[in-house]
């Protein structure tokens, strides 16, 4: 991988580490939220967009370890390393090769 490419998968990893964390709190509290509020998990570091998913949202994303989903229109930073795969709306799904 090149320096780039690892950056970008040092950033979606930590941005995947504190979704489920989010995940794992509104489970433990029962949040009776619709939606929870997920961080974008584009490779920008300094990203701190919020993407509103269901619990089912994002655990059908999660069933693809190398699916993840950013907000959209920050889809290009993930290039080299993934594509789109689907577009829901406010938010996108990448699927990386890492």
């Amino acid at each position: 991988m090149t320096g780039i490419e690892e950056r970008i998968a040092r950033n979606n990893f930590t941005f995947r580490e504190a979704n489920e964390r989010i995940r794992a709190k509104a489970d433990q509290y029962g949040a009776p939220l619709e939606q929870i509020p997920f961080l974008c998990e584009c490779p920008d570091p300094s990203c701190t967009t919020i993407v509103r998913l269901t619990t089912d949202q994002y655990a059908a994303i999660r069933a693809d370890t190398r699916h993840f989903f950013t907000v959209a229109g920050h889809e290009q930073a993930e290039k080299p390393l993934g594509q789109v795969v689907s577009r829901e709306g406010d938010y996108v799904i990448v699927e990386k090769d890492l």
